[in-house]
């Protein structure tokens, strides 16, 4: 996520948030598209939902069907004011939106709990103002009640001093931890945990020196945790996931901003993404995405490191230079394929079975770029797979846009 967002200073509410604030959809809005045009190959864009401000993204199935739930926040993309969209995705071509929750929060990261019931939002760049919801005149993160998707419902809060950049739930137990990417101040990570989601409760506190996480991910069982905190990664032992233990600290080799790192479902891999310029103006191909064998459990070693072969200044919709680096990436069940929002240069999908070496685009032996696709006016915040042939887009300046896998 953008780093210079924590410049962003929200105002401060001061009245009592009024019932009328808090709304879901009964019916299904009235939708308009953004034109499903621009360039690619291996992607062909099919679908989109239009609104400004597209940021994270996560996904459920609920009684058989299939819904994405997709943030926005004010001051991204043009956007006055954010929102949680519920998106039924259950025929990716007809994506319909069935459900749009008003809390304004910045950055409005989402994460979902181990037990699939309780949606998490982060509040981030200040005190959020008085659309915020529950977290109006608060930051950390806000708990929201998913069981029925159509009707989310606001419960509870974590209120946290520096904020919520990012928080990451555990894949298996009722723990959150937070990371709020401050270059100054408290280098640390919170643990929470929402055994009772209307009442989230600090646990712990542990530190990340010299800077707090950008962002942290789970293996798949839980027992370990790497962050990207800017300057430097760690590698903590979760066995615990009241009270981790380091296992490993490092860098990337040539990381500026080092952005998010994510285990492979084998717990074998690890991907990092460096966001070269914090998500400002920065030239293509931008920073890159490094990859490291972990098959030893205890220290990873790099194996390859991949940039897209683009050079971009700007394109139709588009005005002056605009960001153009690694940003939300997300990785395949069998841990194969990577779909990856690369800002201004769009969604890229990669084989990354085989990452070794430097690879450029298509030049490389290393990590295949499948495809791509950049669409009209598009700067892509998040890019994530969700069941079959499809890769979703949560852009800043469109929307909710839908690709189908037309290559591998």
């Amino acid at each position: 996520m953008k780093l210079i967002g924590k410049a962003m200073v929200a105002a401060v509410a001061t009245t009592a948030l009024v019932a009328g604030a808090i709304s879901t959809s009964s019916a299904r809005p009235a939708q308009s598209s953004a034109p499903l045009k621009g360039e690619g190959e291996g992607l062909e864009i099919i679908a989109n939902i239009e609104y400004q401000g597209g940021t994270d993204m996560e996904f459920l199935t609920v009684k058989g069907r299939e819904y994405a739930f997709a943030g926005s926040a004010p001051g991204i993309g043009g956007a006055t004011a954010g929102a949680l969209r519920v998106i039924d995705i259950t025929k990716p071509a007809k994506p319909k939106l069935v459900a749009t929750l008003n809390c304004s929060l910045y950055q409005m990261d989402i994460q979902i709990s181990h037990d699939k019931k309780t949606l998490l939002l982060g509040q981030d760049g200040g005190a959020a103002s008085p659309d915020g919801c529950l977290m109006a005149g608060k930051q950390g993160f806000m708990t929201v009640d998913i069981r029925n998707p159509k009707k989310p419902k606001p419960i509870g809060v974590a209120e946290i001093a520096r904020g919520s950049h990012n928080i990451t739930a555990h894949p298996k137990k009722p723990y959150v931890y937070n990371s709020n990417s401050d270059l100054a101040g408290a280098a640390e990570i919170q643990i929470w945990s929402i055994k009772n989601p209307k009442k989230p409760e600090l646990v712990n506190t542990v530190p990340s020196l010299p800077h707090a996480p950008h962002d942290i991910s789970f293996n798949k069982d839980g027992t370990r945790a790497v962050t990207a905190a800017i300057s430097h990664m760690d590698i903590f032992n979760t066995e615990d996931p009241e009270n981790p233990t380091l296992m490993w600290t490092g860098q990337c080799p040539g990381c500026s901003i080092t952005h998010d790192a994510k285990f492979t479902p084998d717990g074998e891999r690890i991907i990092v993404g460096d966001e070269g310029g914090g998500g400002g103006g920065y030239p293509c191909p931008g920073g890159a995405l490094y990859f490291y064998d972990f098959s030893s459990g205890q220290v990873p070693v790099l194996t390859g490191v991949y940039e897209p072969n683009e050079v971009l200044f700007a394109r139709q919709g588009q005005t002056g230079l605009q960001a153009c680096t690694s940003h939300v990436f997300d990785i395949s069940d069998d841990g194969s394929k990577v779909s990856i929002s690369w800002y201004s240069a769009g969604t890229r999908y990669l084989d990354v079975s085989n990452a070794r070496g430097i690879t450029i685009g298509d030049h490389g032996a290393g990590v295949q770029e499948l495809g791509w696709f950049m669409p009209d006016g598009g700067i892509s915040w998040s890019s994530k797979f969700h069941k079959g042939n499809y890769i979703y887009s949560n852009d800043q300046i469109r929307g909710f846009d839908v690709f189908k896998i037309e290559a591998d």
